[in-house]
């Protein structure tokens, strides 16, 4: 199991670097764009073109890392009022909630990516396929979910008791 924590935060790590990468790239698009508009009064118009396509990208590619690190809301009140048990029965379901969640938004986001393949949807001013962006975030919703089951049994082991709250290893 070590093996496939280790693999499962480096899986995430890159992903979150990926994202982060490219909210990097569109921020300093963006800067430019704000000086080019205040200097000279040209924009850059692709900026605000990509903004919409990037966003989902970046977002989707944190999920995996706050996944494995467990860095969701949690409320640990259940513990301390009807034991310890409970709030392992409590984190087990919770567990098992996110897993939903998480392939129904994956099913969801493959629809909506092979319906934007499907009708040629596209960005507005350079016409970039949005085809593409929308089939990476169902991916990394996968990838999400995928992680996710590692989680959940690590929290069906036990694994996270005492306020430990992230992948060992």
């Amino acid at each position: 199991m070590a093996r496939i924590d280790r693999a499962t935060k480096l899986l995430a790590q890159a992903l979150v670097v990926l994202g982060l990468g490219a909210l990097l790239c569109f921020a300093v698009m963006t800067m430019a764009d704000g000086l080019l508009r205040f200097f000279f009064a040209r924009p850059i118009d692709a900026v605000r073109d990509v903004g919409g396509l990037v966003a989902a990208f970046a977002v989707a590619c944190c999920i995996p890392v706050a996944i494995v690190e467990r860095s969701n809301i949690t409320i640990r009140f259940v513990s301390s009022v009807v034991g310890p048990r409970a709030g392992r029965v409590a984190d087990a379901a919770a567990a098992v909630l996110v897993e939903i969640i998480l392939v129904l938004m994956t099913w969801q986001f493959v629809l909506f990516a092979m319906q934007a393949q499907a009708t040629g949807t596209a960005t507005w001013m350079l016409r970039i396929p949005a085809a593409p962006v929308w089939s990476a975030v169902a991916v990394i919703l996968g990838i999400s979910a995928l992680l996710q089951i590692v989680v959940g049994i690590r929290v069906f082991q036990g694994d996270y008791a005492n306020g430990n709250q992230e992948i060992p290893g």
